[in-house]
């Protein structure tokens, strides 16, 4: 199935939902026509469950080495004559074809349907629907930063990171605007996907539509726009205009979670619960719901390079279960993360990324001081005893954020993206080393495997995407 048979089928899927989901819709609007119409048909349109295989993140995981392969046996993969994608990633074989093995791609095919089937139908029919006016301005901001959102997550996947001295040469992925579903969409250089962005952010905040909490952790509100801003401007080193952004976000939410709370339990049942859709510190929420974090695996390198001493998860909870680990992977020494309650933001953003952007923002523009002080308070919230950590200068201070943000973004997109950005400007890249069975692995800074390729299914559909890499 095809980029474009993907879209009608979904564009068909939400028409059949909304009719059959509100007999009044069938009622009133003759059938065969455009139910969209009306400000509730759109807002119920925007009620989007932002779950499922476009939002995994598994391969991101793989590769900057959060964690190993999904229940699959490590030594026999490594080991095996048949080339895979998960034998290229755990041993990041730069020689292979990847393309060629990519078929098609969840990501890429379900964030864009996810733009074209709900961000840019609401845009294109609120300004001539009827209904609540107030609600169809609302609509429009909360589209607009739905579309730069999914987009800024293309564009790190599948592009270079951003850098301001190539990216109006560095090529990007294709900026879909339109609900043309037989267009062809040219792909735009890295520059044009950003500058689109910020366009659609900037578009929504101007308008002051957007409520200062939304309905619930998968409607935008300010304090994710205002985040996507920030994590946007950071994309591109303007540090100065990120913090601004991110200081105005915490004025809405500054809740984060807190581990400690587990300490008051017998050890056997110091699990962490969350949920997905109620957890105060969300912002926005969207997960692949088949592949949350319990059973996943974390690295040796994970566990005994990044997790600091002391952290509550690692080392005074039940969360680790050292018995399957071996069962899973085929790898000694390596535990499952369990916890079936916990539902992980994988893809989405919550406080501590508000809390970790602004002590970035505060220590790239020499408030070292404050920046580590934002960077405690995630620490203080995992790490028992606590003890303050102090820096004497940006490099300090960086390393002490670098370690900080790996653990607390673990087996998430962010990550993928930080390493990536860090990477791409130098100063503070990452060379990741993975030892395996006696043999180390290395993925350089600048690999060509940071950027992921498009899927078969785009590229025989669409002439302009060439590869990235």
């Amino acid at each position: 199935m095809n980029m474009r048979r993907h879209i009608y089928f979904w564009v068909i899927t939400i028409s059949m939902v909304i009719a059959s989901g509100c007999k009044k819709y069938t009622d009133i609007t003759p059938k065969g026509q455009n139910l969209l119409k009306r400000a509730s048909d759109l807002d119920l349109l925007m009620n989007v469950d932002y779950s499922g295989t476009a939002f995994t993140c598994v391969k991101q995981a793989i590769l900057d080495n959060d964690m190993y392969l999904h229940a699959y046996n490590v030594p026999n993969t490594i080991s095996s004559n048949v080339q895979t994608m998960n034998k290229i990633l755990i041993t990041y074989d730069e020689s292979a074809d990847r393309a060629a093995l990519t078929l098609t791609d969840g990501p890429y095919e379900g964030l864009y349907r996810i733009i074209s089937t709900v961000a840019n139908i609401v845009l294109t029919n609120a300004d001539k629907a009827s209904g609540d006016p107030v609600l169809l301005k609302q609509l429009k901001a909360e589209a607009y930063i739905q579309r730069a959102y999914l987009h800024y997550l293309l564009v790190n996947i599948y592009a270079k990171a951003y850098d301001p001295a190539t990216a109006d040469k560095d090529g990007g992925i294709s900026y879909v605007k339109d609900i043309d579903f037989e267009a062809v969409n040219t792909k735009n250089t890295v520059k044009e996907v950003y500058d689109n962005i910020l366009t659609d952010i900037d578009a929504a905040l101007a308008s002051d539509a957007l409520p200062d909490q939304p309905k619930n952790a998968m409607r935008i509100g300010k304090a994710f726009a205002l985040a996507v801003k920030a994590k946007v401007l950071m994309s591109m080193r303007n540090y100065t205009a990120a913090l601004a952004a991110t200081e105005e976000a915490l004025k809405y939410n500054s809740v984060l979670e807190d581990h400690r709370s587990l300490l008051s339990l017998p050890k056997a049942s110091r699990v962490p619960v969350r949920n997905g859709l109620s957890a105060a510190d969300n912002l926005f929420y969207a997960v692949n719901s088949g592949f949350l974090p319990t059973t996943f695996t974390p690295t040796y390198e994970i566990l005994h390079d990044w997790y600091e001493p002391g952290n509550i998860i690692r080392d005074s909870s039940a969360v680790y279960n050292y018995d399957y680990g071996y069962l899973y992977i085929g790898l000694p020494g390596i535990p499952v993360w369990i916890a079936p309650s916990y539902e992980s933001n994988q893809a989405g953003m919550t406080t501590s990324d508000l809390v970790l952007m602004k002590a970035e923002c505060l220590i790239r523009t020499n408030k070292i001081a404050e920046g580590m002080e934002e960077v405690n308070k995630i620490r203080i919230r995992r790490i028992v005893p606590y003890t303050q950590l102090i820096a004497a200068n940006e490099a300090q201070a960086m390393v002490c954020l670098q370690r900080t943000s790996r653990i607390e973004f673990l087996f998430t997109w962010r990550n993928f993206i930080n390493l990536k950005r860090w990477n791409r400007e130098g100063k503070y890249a990452v060379t990741i080393e993975r030892t395996i069975n006696g043999v180390k692995y290395i993925l350089r800074p600048d690999s060509p495997l940071w950027i992921f390729p498009f899927p078969r299914s785009a590229t025989q559909f669409n002439s302009t995407l060439t590869q990235n890499y």
